[in-house]
């Protein structure tokens, strides 16, 4: 009996046997006969091939199962895109309703703001007709001033300031509705006509020298340090003021009232 090494044996089957077969197919039966004789039985083939079935049926079943699963998964993926385009279509329709309501607040905003911007315009309107009336009022303030002192001054000279002053504080009161005042501060007497808010101090005196400028900016000083209010004008009354001394104060903003120059052209 011939006996072959394994590697005889692994190249007869790996190289011999090939070769055989394909140039002796006929022989394919018997070489299998022979395997099935050398490796394994008919009846253990059967029973291979039976659980091979089994096998296949039982993977055919766990495919099935899985196609159910994949089909309800499916289903479920078709209510919720249902449930999505439902939730989708309702969301749109409540963005719809708040966009709709923000016009309707933006259009009521802007017909706010145009009110507002109306009644801001009138408003302007009564605080421009009122500064016109105040400074109006103002204008005919001085006017009056202005005449008392040439009547009076005239009249008088100025020599008696304690009845002129009373004179002039019952004309300012009762025919322009002003509020006047005599303050005593730091020794100095201080006259003030109290209007809309505004402070504004009286000087009045027959005649006045150089010190007057000094005198009136003092007194400025010491009303504001006291009442914590600054004066909003200085006006100074007199019958006898040199002309330059005159123009220096109103230079620096305080006003002088001074009777006017006859007119002798006209006696």
């Amino acid at each position: 009996m011939v006996t072959f090494s394994d590697e005889e044996l692994i190249d007869v089957f790996s190289r011999q046997l090939p070769d055989l077969l394909e140039r002796r197919p006929e022989l394919e039966p018997v070489i299998f006969q022979g395997f099935l004789k050398a490796f394994v039985r008919r009846e253990e083939l059967a029973v291979i091939l039976d659980e091979l079935r089994e096998l296949r049926a039982e993977v055919d079943q766990r495919f099935e199962q899985v196609d159910q699963r994949f089909e309800q998964v499916d289903q479920r993926l078709e209510r919720a895109e249902g449930a999505t385009n439902a939730l989708r279509a309702e969301m749109n329709q409540r963005f719809e309703q708040v966009d709709q309501r923000l016009e309707r607040a933006e259009g009521a905003i802007t017909a706010l703001r145009a009110e507002m911007n109306q009644r801001f315009e009138q408003v302007d309107q009564k605080i421009e007709a009122f500064r016109n009336e105040m400074d109006q009022r103002m204008v005919a303030l001085e006017f009056g001033l202005h005449q008392a002192i040439d009547r009076l001054g005239s009249r008088w000279g100025i020599r008696n300031e304690i009845v002129f002053r009373k004179t002039i504080a019952t004309l300012l009161e009762e025919s322009f509705g002003v509020e006047v005042e005599q303050r005593v501060i730091a020794g100095e007497q201080f006259d003030v006509v109290i209007y809309d808010h505004q402070h504004i101090l009286i000087e009045i005196a027959a005649s006045v020298g150089r010190t007057i400028g000094e005198r009136l900016e003092r007194k400025r000083l010491l009303y504001t340090k006291s009442t914590g209010i600054e004066p909003t004008r200085i006006i100074l009354a007199t019958a006898d003021i040199h002309s330059h001394r005159a123009q220096v104060l109103r230079d620096k903003g305080i006003e002088v009232i001074e009777p006017e120059e006859p007119d002798y052209s006209k006696i």
